[in-house]
């Protein structure tokens, strides 16, 4: 399956529907044509009450390959990074906690990306990557397109103490939180997403 956001709202796109992934304010959607799934997502950005949809559609890939034609892609990459203490770093962009990440450039590779973005916008000199956690897609739109982006994260380490905040990538705040008072940095859907990936993945060593 696919889990796609857009602000607090959220596309899944399945070949098997479970009445579990039911939430509130949700619409089930039995895939037909390409016409309807235009509609279902003018659907989504634009109604006050529908807060989630689910698309099923018996050949997934097909489906998801048919979402993407409605988009313009760019990928991104960023990190979960920790320190010697296990706290995790998160920025303060344009009035939102959030995670370090950024475009992937020309030439670069999802990993190069990825620590390039997390110096930049937390002033970080040293970082080690560690592995890949999870990817998440996220539609916005730019310029009257809508984009649709793919963001590979990573498990990352510094020990850096100094921490400058980016404030050309609307950046105002950069700093160590404690895992378990995350509850303090609200953030959008997507990012609480990674941070459950991380748990999990800190569970299982």
């Amino acid at each position: 399956m696919y889990k796609v956001f857009f602000n607090d709202k959220s596309i899944l796109l399945t070949d098997r529907f479970d009445l579990d992934e039911m939430q509130n304010h949700s619409l089930h959607v039995k895939y037909d044509d390409f016409e309807e799934l235009h509609y279902v997502i003018n659907l989504l950005e634009n109604s006050k009450k529908v807060k989630h949809v689910i698309i099923e559609y018996d050949e997934l890939e097909v489906l998801w390959a048919d979402f993407r034609a409605h988009y313009r892609e760019i990928d991104a990459a960023g990190g979960v990074v920790t320190n010697g203490d296990e706290e995790i770093l998160l920025i303060h962009r344009n009035g939102i906690w959030d995670l370090p990440k950024g475009k992937i450039e020309n030439g670069e590779s999802n990993e190069e990306g990825a620590v390039r973005e997390v110096k930049e916008e937390c002033g970080l000199s040293a970082v080690k990557l560690g592995s890949h956690l999870v990817d998440t897609f996220h539609i916005y739109y730019q310029n009257g397109f809508r984009i649709l982006k793919k963001t590979f994260w990573y498990h990352m380490q510094s020990n850096d103490k100094t921490l400058i905040p980016q404030k050309e990538e609307g950046i105002d705040r950069v700093v160590w939180a404690n895992p378990k008072e995350l509850a303090k940095y609200p953030s959008y859907p997507s990012i609480e997403m990674v941070f459950g990936r991380y748990a999990e993945s800190i569970s299982q060593l």
